[in-house]
Order: C-alpha cells, then sequence, then structure tokens
C-alpha cells in the first residue's frame, strides 16, 4: 500500500486542481504519512460514500436530496476512499437520476468540499446548468465550503445558500512542480530517463525549462477562462467582475479567494445565508429561489 501512496503523490503533481491551496496541502500531508505507515488503513470498497439520500416529501412532489463531500476526483477509486473524496462520475449519476424525475418539485445538492482535480467538473456543472426548469428549483447549498471546482458546480444552480459559518469562492486553478534532482542525489539515486518525443517527460525529475513551464502555465489559462466564463454566466455577472484582483476592485469575486457567507452576498458569489435543514425545508413548501441582486439588497438594510 504505501508504494502505492508513493505513485499517487507524484501523479498528484502533475495534474491541475480546481482547489483551495490549505486543502491541497493537508491531502498531500494525510497521503505523505499513510505512505509511511504499513498498515495503510484506507477503509476498503464498502468506504464507498454515498451521493443521493431519500427524496423528501413536497407539496407537489418529491425534493432529491444530494451530497457532494470531500475532494472530487472525476472517477472513484482508492484516492476517493483514503482522502474522504467524491466521484463526480458517481454524483453524476446521482443528480440525472434526481433530473429525469418529472415529478421532482426540487433538487437541493448539499455541497462540503474544497474543489478539487479539474477533471469532469465543466461536464458535471453544465449537466446541472442544463436541467434548470422554470418549475424545479436546483438549490447548491455551500454546507459548510464550496471552493474552487465545488464553487464552479454550485454556480450551475438556481440558486447558492450559504451556511452562517461557510464560505464560497476561491475561483481560480492551482498547480506544482517539484524538482526531484536534489532529493534524488542526497538519496544516492541516479534516475536515467528512457523516451521518445521531444517534450516526453519534460520535467519529470529536474526543473521545468522555459517552454515546458509556458505549456503548463497555457493549460492552467485555459482552464480559468473556461471556469470565469462559466461562472460569468451562471451567475448572470460580467467575466471582468469574475475576474477582478480584490485589492484593486471593489466589484469582484474573490480573485482566487474564498469568502464567508455574509462577504459572500454582499459581492453577489451566493444568494441567501441559511442552514442546509432549512433550505430543504423551504424547497419541500415550494419555496423559490432568490438570486443575489434581491438578497444583497437585503443585507443593506441590516
Amino acid at each position: 500500500m504505501p508504494h502505492e501512496i508513493e505513485r499517487i503523490l507524484a501523479a498528484a503533481a502533475q495534474r491541475t486542481w480546481l482547489i483551495d491551496e490549505a486543502k491541497a496541502d493537508e491531502i498531500v500531508n494525510l497521503l505523505a504519512l499513510r505512505a509511511s505507515n504499513s498498515a495503510g488503513d484506507w477503509g476498503g470498497e464498502d468506504n464507498e460514500p454515498l451521493y443521493a439520500a431519500e427524496p423528501v416529501a413536497g407539496r407537489r412532489g418529491p425534493v432529491h436530496v444530494l451530497r457532494l463531500e470531500g475532494t472530487v476526483f472525476p472517477r472513484g477509486g482508492m484516492m476517493t476512499r483514503m482522502s474522504g473524496g467524491a466521484s463526480l462520475e458517481q454524483f453524476g449519476k446521482a443528480f440525472d437520476a434526481a433530473a429525469q424525475d418529472q415529478n421532482a418539485q426540487a433538487i437541493v445538492i448539499g455541497i462540503d468540499s474544497p474543489g478539487g482535480v479539474v477533471d469532469l467538473v465543466a461536464e458535471t456543472a453544465e449537466k446541472i446548468y442544463g436541467a434548470r426548469r422554470a418549475d424545479r428549483p436546483i438549490i447548491a447549498v455551500a454546507d459548510t465550503l464550496a471552493a474552487s471546482a465545488a464553487y464552479w458546480l454550485a454556480s450551475a444552480a438556481d440558486e447558492i445558500v450559504v451556511t452562517p459559518s461557510g464560505s464560497v469562492g476561491s475561483i481560480g486553478v492551482y498547480g506544482m512542480h517539484d524538482d526531484l534532482s536534489e532529493a534524488l542525489k542526497k538519496q544516492g539515486i541516479t534516475r536515467t530517463l528512457i523516451k521518445s518525443g521531444p517534450r516526453k517527460a519534460e520535467g519529470a525529475v529536474g526543473p521545468l525549462d522555459e517552454a515546458a513551464l509556458k505549456h503548463r502555465q497555457a493549460g492552467a489559462d485555459y482552464t480559468y477562462d473556461m471556469f470565469v466564463k462559466a461562472v460569468s454566466r451562471n451567475r448572470g455577472v460580467p467575466v471582468a467582475t469574475v475576474r477582478a484582483d480584490p485589492e484593486k476592485s471593489e466589484t469582484h469575486f474573490g480573485g482566487g479567494r474564498a469568502y464567508q457567507a455574509r462577504d459572500a452576498i454582499r459581492l453577489g458569489m451566493a444568494d441567501r445565508i441559511d442552514t442546509f435543514e432549512a433550505t430543504l425545508a423551504r424547497a419541500a413548501k415550494g419555496g423559490r429561489p432568490r438570486r443575489a441582486s434581491t438578497a444583497r439588497a437585503r443585507l443593506a438594510l441590516l
């Protein structure tokens, strides 16, 4: 098991992440700790998360209750079970089942996630956005965190609710590269790469040259551009607002920072402060979504 975790850690350094940086460090440290523990208790197949709870009875039909908790990955497996993560593939299946129920009164998605790997995030968000119907609201609840990839997903809903102690945002792309050459040298290891292709395995052991860094930056910029445009459309705000630096503009969406409930509503990043339970009860009674413009007006009176 330790060698499998080490392989995952190496792979993680090569991926593009939509994740809160502090959580990324926490995950890496957790996996490193487990790599040093030969017991390697990772929960096994029985530790798979559940994405759908029993529907709640509403006035006009069932209210479907979904959960997305932990670091998001495209598919399930050892990584999701070890890190308490979530599979977007499995969540997507649960969402499809809820969205296909023509009698559904509402869909409420409880989210507690720092974000995760970029793969399937855009596709899952489009699935949520495409399922919007005037007679069946989709409500995302940051209970208590919807950051980065998780915020991208939440923004696709009709309404974003934040719990009183919750936070949303962290709109940005995160990546890293470890130059392992000196570490291997200290261990007395000389690694020889056998490869074909002029740019294959660039930076696999040593530093990134200018061209390799430029290529990786282009990939991060591409994902960030998709992220920004999706949030702009989903939340009905200009692209410039989503891109803005909070240190240079009063109108912004955090510039990569996450914000707590009150500030998130003031900025238009969320629509309402409430608990998950209260939101579910409101959906069951047939309450309608509230957009941020109304929420900001109410907040200004407090």
